[in-house]
């Protein structure tokens, strides 16, 4: 036999299968029947908002709420994502919703304060505050 020869051989035949009619114990799947439903995922918008809300509790914000605003856009961004129920983090959306809500209204209130104060003054990049 030559090489040409060794080219035209058919491949062994499969070996048989499980005999006809063989069911699986009871309480198991057969093989291959499927698993679990996958579990719909979590909203990304809603988890930034969440997070971008919470940095925005940071000391280093409290006048420029930008992670608070930011927090507040992706929150809606997250309750339109979930509103369906195809992903998960509702909660999530509305926490930093809120969350978000209260940093800008409270920045905003900080900087009428200091803006019409008579006790606070702009002394270069500082704000500063005196008591009577």
């Amino acid at each position: 036999m030559g090489y040409g020869a060794a080219m035209s051989m058919q491949p062994p035949p499969a070996p048989p299968g499980p005999p006809g009619g063989y069911q699986p114990p009871p309480g198991y799947q057969p093989y291959g029947a499927g698993g679990p439903a996958p579990m719909p995922t979590n909203s990304g918008m809603a988890i930034a908002s969440m997070v971008l809300s919470l940095v925005g509790l940071i000391p280093c914000f409290w006048l420029f709420q930008v992670p608070g605003l930011l927090g507040l856009i992706f929150g809606f961004v997250g309750l339109n994502q979930t509103k369906d129920g195809a992903r998960r983090g509702r909660g999530m959306a509305i926490a930093g919703l809120v969350i978000g809500i209260i940093l800008v209204v409270l920045a905003v209130l900080l900087w009428v304060y200091f803006a019409t104060s008579d006790n606070c003054y702009r002394d270069g990049g500082t704000w500063k505050c005196y008591d009577i």
